[in-house]
C-alpha cells in the first residue's frame, strides 16, 4: 500500500460541541451541542491545521488504523458520509459524533473537552477527509504588555496548544469514491488514521480504548505483529549492508534491539534514522523502508513475531571460528567493548571477570 503523504491540510467546515464526563455514579451527562459552523479567522484556521499535521504526519505517533466496524451507526459510515454532506447534513452528523463520544465514556474518570468535527482536504491529490478531534481543556496564561509592564491573565480553558497533548484525532481519507449500496459505503474505500498522546506510553494497548475501539469502531494493533517484524528485519538488513566498521555496525544493531526492548508503545523508522543512522544514509535507508511497504507514521509495537529473536543471546563470529554469546538480558554495547583491528587481532574488552573455563 503507497504511504499517505499528511501534507497541504486544508479545512472547508468546522463545528464543535462539548462533551461532559460521567458523574461519579455513572450517569450520562449530555453533551452540550451546537448548531452552527464556526467561521475561522486565518490565523486560526492556520493553527488547527498545523496541529493535525504534526500529530498524523511522518515520524509522529499517528498511527494507520483499521475499520472493525462498518454498521450504518458506526463512525465510518457516519465519516463517509459527512465528507460529501451538505451543511446541514454536517451539522446534524457531528451532532451524532458528540452522541456517539459521550456514550463511549462508561468510565467517570475519563474527562470531558471538545468534540471538534472538521472536513476539508488532504495530500499530494487533495483527497477528502473528515476528522474528529478530541482536545481536553487545559489552564494556562497569556501575556498581557501594558505600557512597557508584562503581566499575565489566567486562561480557563485552552485547547490545542503547542506544548499540550492532551487532544485525541480520528481521521477517514476518502481514497476513491464509489455511491453506496443499501446506503452503506465501502470501507475498503477509506483510509483510517489515530493520533492519541497516550500512545507514548508504555501501556499502549490501553490507550483510550474507548476512543478509538468504541468511538470510532476502529483495531490500531491489525498488521502490528507483521509491521513491528518487518522493520525489525528489513532495518537489519539495512545495517548489514552498510559499508562500515564492524564495530559500528554492532553498536547499530544493538540500537536496534534496545528500540524494540524498550518500553515505548510505538516505533517509527524515520525516527529510527535520526536518532542513530550515519547522516549520509539517512535518505537511502527511509527510501528503500517505504519501499518494503512501511508506513512512515508510527507503527504500534507488537513482538509476537520476533521475540524469540530478541530474547536469543547475541553473538560475536569471528573469522577463526571464535564466538563470543552474550545473554539477551544483557546490553552488549555495555558489556563488551569492540575496538579496531591491528594486525589481524580486534581489541575486544568484556566487563566482567573470568569464573571458569572449559
Amino acid at each position: 500500500m503507497e504511504q499517505f503523504k499528511f501534507e497541504a491540510l486544508s479545512i472547508d467546515k468546522l463545528i464543535a460541541h462539548t462533551v461532559h464526563a460521567r458523574t461519579k455514579e455513572g450517569v450520562v451527562v449530555p453533551p452540550q451541542l451546537s448548531d452552527e459552523i464556526i467561521t475561522l479567522d486565518v490565523d486560526s484556521r492556520d493553527l488547527i491545521q498545523v496541529r493535525v499535521t504534526d500529530a498524523l504526519g511522518s515520524a509522529s505517533h499517528g498511527i494507520e488504523i483499521y475499520a472493525d466496524k462498518d454498521d450504518a451507526d458506526s463512525f465510518m459510515q457516519k465519516a463517509a458520509s459527512a465528507i460529501r454532506s451538505s451543511d446541514v447534513e454536517f451539522v446534524a452528523l457531528s451532532k451524532q459524533l458528540a452522541t456517539d463520544l459521550t456514550d463511549a465514556q462508561t468510565n467517570p474518570k475519563w474527562p470531558g473537552g471538545v468534540l471538534i468535527v472538521l472536513k476539508g482536504k488532504v495530500g499530494v491529490n487533495q483527497k477528502p477527509y473528515v476528522a474528529a478531534i478530541k482536545a481536553e481543556t487545559d489552564k494556562g496564561f497569556n501575556i498581557v504588555e501594558v505600557n512597557g509592564s508584562v503581566s499575565l491573565a489566567l486562561i480557563k480553558k485552552m485547547l490545542l496548544s503547542q506544548t499540550q497533548r492532551l487532544y485525541k484525532i480520528g481521521l477517514a481519507v476518502e481514497m476513491n469514491y464509489e455511491p453506496p449500496v443499501d446506503q452503506l459505503f465501502k470501507k475498503e474505500n477509506y483510509r483510517y488514521f489515530l493520533f492519541d498522546h497516550l500512545l507514548t506510553s508504555t501501556e499502549t494497548k490501553s490507550a483510550a480504548a474507548y476512543f478509538y475501539n468504541a468511538f470510532l469502531g476502529m483495531n490500531i494493533v491489525k498488521s502490528s505483529k507483521f509491521q513491528t517484524k518487518k522493520f525489525y528485519e528489513e532495518t537489519r538488513r539495512y545495517i548489514n549492508s552498510l559499508p562500515i566498521p564492524q564495530p559500528e555496525r554492532i553498536d547499530l544493531l544493538e540500537a536496534l534491539r534496545s528500540e524494540l526492548r524498550s518500553n515505548k508503545g510505538t516505533v517509527s523508522f524515520v525516527k529510527f534514522a535520526d536518532e542513530h543512522l550515519p547522516k549520509e544514509s539517512k535518505d537511502d535507508y527511509v527510501r528503500q523502508m517505504n519501499n518494503a511497504g512501511l508506513p512512515d507514521t508510527a507503527i504500534v509495537k507488537d513482538l509476537a513475531y520476533i521475540k524469540a529473536k530478541l530474547r536469543r543471546p547475541r553473538r560475536l563470529d569471528f573469522s577463526n571460528g571464535i564466538k563470543i554469546q552474550v545473554p539477551a538480558d544483557l546490553e552488549l554495547a555495555e558489556n563488551v567493548k569492540v575496538g579496531g583491528l591491528v594486525d589481524g587481532y580486534t581489541d575486544v574488552k568484556i566487563k566482567g571477570v573470568i569464573e571458569g573455563q572449559e
